[in-house]
């Protein structure tokens, strides 16, 4: 499986047309409403967002494995 990124003009009778095409086959399409890249944190940010964030799982503060995957497949 592939994921690939077009840009639509989904107000063209191409566009359209392509969109009423691509749905003929099954193939999910999902919108895209941001162009913001997904992380807006530098590398030392993250680090030390991830230092901060062992400290608290050492000290048993954090989240629950499944409070976590319901907050992963909110991003998705």
């Amino acid at each position: 499986m592939a994921t690939y990124a077009m840009t639509i003009d989904e107000r063209s009778a191409q566009g359209k047309a392509l969109l009423t095409y691509l749905g003929t086959l099954d193939i999910k399409l999902q919108p895209l409403t941001s162009r913001v890249a997904p992380c807006q944190f530098s590398k030392d940010e993250m680090r030390t967002i991830l230092a901060e964030s062992t400290a608290e799982a050492c000290k048993g503060l954090g989240t629950s494995h499944e409070d976590f995957k319901r907050e992963m497949a909110s991003w998705l």
